[in-house]
């Protein structure tokens, strides 16, 4: 199996059961609801059926709303896939988890005993996003090897994961 990535975590690893024969998007939005719980993000988006839903964290206090339709265009013209097995992912995409609007300054583990993220090793996108950026000025200088390509398109993905507050998830 190779490697899939794409914006919003329900489609990736939400038991089968949450997503089929879910018409309201009751299912999803309650499993969502206990990620959210998990406090790694203070809001973060996912596309639930054909909406799109945002969860808001405020110390502690979960909070959600369905997206009209103008701000949910864009994350549902993207859908859930940005791709699959690139040959070559950068050392600054080596995490599981990449989310907006951290809670947290720097990358760790998920403590979730019980979620199916738990030990998912997770990062905030900026720093990412940055460390990207100096790859490709390294590839430009000569001094790193990979294909500015490959790079140049995960730092858009990242960036369109974090202009929309999206996780950005690998598996």
């Amino acid at each position: 199996m190779g490697t899939f990535y794409g914006p919003g975590i329900i489609h990736l690893i939400a038991e089968a059961d949450v997503l089929e024969g879910d018409p309201t998007g009751e299912a999803a939005v309650a499993w969502l609801l206990e990620f959210a719980g998990i406090g790694l993000s203070r809001r973060f988006r996912d596309i639930v059926g054909e909406r799109v839903a945002e969860f808001t964290d405020d110390g502690g206090q979960v909070t959600w709303r369905w997206l009209g339709d103008d701000e949910a265009a864009p994350i549902l013209a993207v859908g859930p896939s940005f791709g699959d097995t690139h040959e070559e992912w950068p050392g600054a995409m080596e995490h599981d988890l990449f989310v907006p609007n951290c809670t947290a300054t720097g990358p760790g583990n998920v403590e979730a005993a019980g979620s199916p993220v738990d030990r998912w090793f997770y990062t905030p996108i900026e720093p990412v996003e940055e460390e990207l950026r100096e790859t490709l000025e390294q590839i430009a200088s000569g001094d790193y090897d990979a294909d500015p390509g490959t790079v140049t398109e995960l730092l858009g993905r990242l960036e369109f994961c974090r202009t929309h507050h999206l996780l950005l998830v690998v598996a």
